[in-house]
């Protein structure tokens, strides 16, 4: 037998490694694919609040005041998760607004722990307040008063103000 060659033994367990390996990633992929039908049954059925209070706003024609440039960004992003892109992406847009002239009138809450992480190293003077444990569950009616209980209490008087969030289309895009 020469150096470096595999013998039987070894073939046959690295088949066998491989096998289980496939056996394992077939669970995952089909506990994913569980998790991913319960979400978008959830989200299915919270999304006409979200339409019915788009066009509320549309058409009470409700404006910001033209002399009160105080805004507040709220980012909405969750406490853990490795998809990185979805946090980075909320993160840019507030990025960007923070390093344009103006922008010392713009503060942030911050909804989750991943949009905290990202710009409390450079813009920790803009943040009034980090939101986080929402999310984790399906949003309820609470999750939203504490939140809005937040923003009245932090004691900063905004004229206008963005929520910075990311919206699901499909799966290939996501």
């Amino acid at each position: 037998q020469s150096r470096n060659m595999a013998t039987l033994k070894a073939i046959s367990i690295r088949l066998k490694s491989v096998k289980n390996i496939q056996k394992i990633t077939q669970s995952m992929k089909m506990v994913s694919a569980a998790k991913y039908t319960r979400a978008e049954r959830e989200l299915k059925a919270a999304r006409p609040y979200g339409e019915g209070a788009v066009q509320f706003y549309e058409k009470a024609e409700v404006a910001a005041p033209e002399d009160e440039p105080a805004q507040l960004y709220i980012a909405m992003t969750s406490d853990r998760g490795l998809c990185g892109a979805v946090h980075t992406g909320v993160s840019k847009v507030i990025r960007n607004r923070l390093n344009e002239p103006g922008a010392e009138n713009i503060k942030v809450i911050c909804v989750g722990d991943k949009s905290r992480g990202i710009l409390q190293r450079l813009y920790a003077n803009h943040i009034i307040s980090v939101a986080n444990e929402i999310g984790r569950l399906p949003p309820t009616f609470l999750d939203a008063a504490k939140l809005a209980n937040a923003i009245m209490t932090s004691g900063y008087d905004f004229g206008s103000g963005k929520i910075i969030y990311n919206k699901f289309k499909s799966v290939v895009s996501y």
